[in-house]
């Protein structure tokens, strides 16, 4: 599958590349980011390398980095994509503390989301959550999703989203910022 950056939202999306793998590498291993991840550990220019063949070959991960203004200011993904089952799990971080708190993770995910719906055709979403996290949270709940039954005692939360329910959830989000 060719993928095309997506321009949306007031964000662009570009598909990773290997020349953005360090980069991404070093995003990933800042303790400003890692804290939210259930993988903490250090990750090699080895594992990275790894990683990356493995995504890029798989026809079933989507990784993008996130562009603003003509600045790269995190990643966003659909990955693990499960064809028969229409489904896939989400993932995103902003490493430019310029943006951490502005409204582009709002933007990005709304863009990655209907991507997923509408040019993967996936029918639900879904992804995992430190308790602790507290701007995933609120973004979570702000776009639909619900945490999944019996994960009383466990520190990342699994919750997923279906279609419709993004679709009439986000209503007034995507109208909002689809026209700027």
């Amino acid at each position: 599958m060719d993928i095309q950056p997506i321009t949306k939202y007031g964000v662009t999306l570009r598909p990773l590349t290997h020349d953005k793998i360090e980069m991404v590498r070093q995003w990933r291993n800042d303790p400003k980011i890692s804290q939210y991840m259930e993988y903490r550990e250090e990750i090699t220019p080895e594992m990275q390398e790894k990683w990356f063949q493995k995504i890029s070959t798989s026809g079933t991960d989507f990784y993008f980095i996130i562009e603003v203004e003509g600045k790269e200011i995190g990643l966003i993904n659909v990955k693990d994509v499960e064809w028969d089952k229409k489904t896939g799990e989400t993932g995103i971080f902003i490493w430019n503390d310029e943006y951490l708190n502005s409204d582009y993770g709002v933007r990005s995910t709304l863009a990655i989301h209907d991507y997923s719906f509408e040019v993967l055709c996936l029918e639900s979403l879904h992804g995992h959550t430190l308790i602790d996290n507290k701007r995933a949270n609120r973004l979570n709940k702000a776009l639909g999703y619900k945490i999944r039954p019996n994960q009383e005692g466990i520190e990342n939360k699994e919750c997923f989203l279906e279609k419709t329910t993004y679709y009439e959830t986000t209503k007034a989000f995507r109208l909002l910022l689809g026209k700027q």
